[in-house]
């Protein structure tokens, strides 16, 4: 483990350099941007009945989040459903790229334990998914002051970014298990396949009323206040975040890595 700081180095410079988080970043922002921009157009209905459907969607939007602390419920559901996707795309980078450049084997020839280079890359990817959780929040409650939504006391405000951290943790922590995709998939196509299966089939739990037991769907209901985080949910989300990552470290430690 002591190789451990200098691959964390490593991975940072890789994604300093490199454009994608960059492009990942401005695409999160768009959520809140978005949002406000609907609340505005819904509090201006002369504009906003001109749009046709954008009217109809802004005065959803509105409807939904009329103050502070609807708002930041909405809040905490986009991070969790949006969020989620922007989480996918970053481990897929992460744990992907090195299979999309060809790199993996030249890597894996260093002397450096396998255990110290995916303990590095999964560092660097909770890090970067949870700067973006900071920076699309950080944003969203910016949007509140200037669009001088009410409600906004100060322990409106706590609560709300407590249960946006929590839910922005529990989303983290299962978008964890798709770098064994990036990696048997060796690149990132069958990490976002699998995570579009994944909202899909945590709708139809939801329809059912089996969500609860479904990781995938837990931050999703927390965010949405429809289940407490007991720890039967915190188990399960605990469990399949360790299972996704002791099978990324068993296939890159077994599988043949022939290119």
């Amino acid at each position: 483990m002591n190789d451990l700081p200098a691959m964390i180095w490593i991975e940072v410079r890789k994604a300093l350099r490199s454009k994608l988080p960059l492009w990942i970043t401005l695409g999160a922002l768009f959520m809140p941007l978005g949002i406000a921009c609907l609340i505005l157009l819904a509090k201006n209905p002369d504009l906003s009945h001109r749009l046709g459907l954008v009217s109809a969607k802004a005065d959803l939007i509105a409807f939904s989040a009329v103050d502070w602390s609807s708002y930041l419920v909405l809040f905490a559901g986009i991070i969790s459903a949006g969020g989620f996707f922007f989480f996918i795309m970053t481990i897929s980078w992460v744990f992907g790229r090195e299979f999309a450049d060809g790199t993996l084997k030249d890597m894996l020839a260093v002397p450096v334990q396998r255990s110290s280079i995916l303990l590095a890359k999964f560092f660097v990817a909770g890090a970067w998914c949870a700067t973006i959780a900071v920076i699309i929040y950080g944003l969203g409650l910016l949007m509140g002051v200037i669009i001088k939504l009410p409600g906004g006391s100060f322990n409106t405000i706590l609560h709300g970014s407590i249960v946006t951290v929590v839910t922005a943790g529990l989303t983290i922590a299962v978008v964890l298990p798709f770098a064994f995709f990036a990696s048997i998939g060796r690149g990132y196509l069958l990490p976002m396949g699998v995570a579009i299966l994944s909202l899909i089939t945590a709708n139809i739990l939801m329809v059912v009323g089996w969500a609860e037991y479904f990781p995938w769907a837990i931050p999703m209901l927390y965010a949405q206040g429809e289940i407490p985080l007991t720890p039967v949910s915190l188990s399960i989300v605990f469990l399949t975040s360790l299972a996704g990552m002791i099978a990324t470290y068993l296939w890159w430690k077994t599988a043949d890595q022939n290119r």
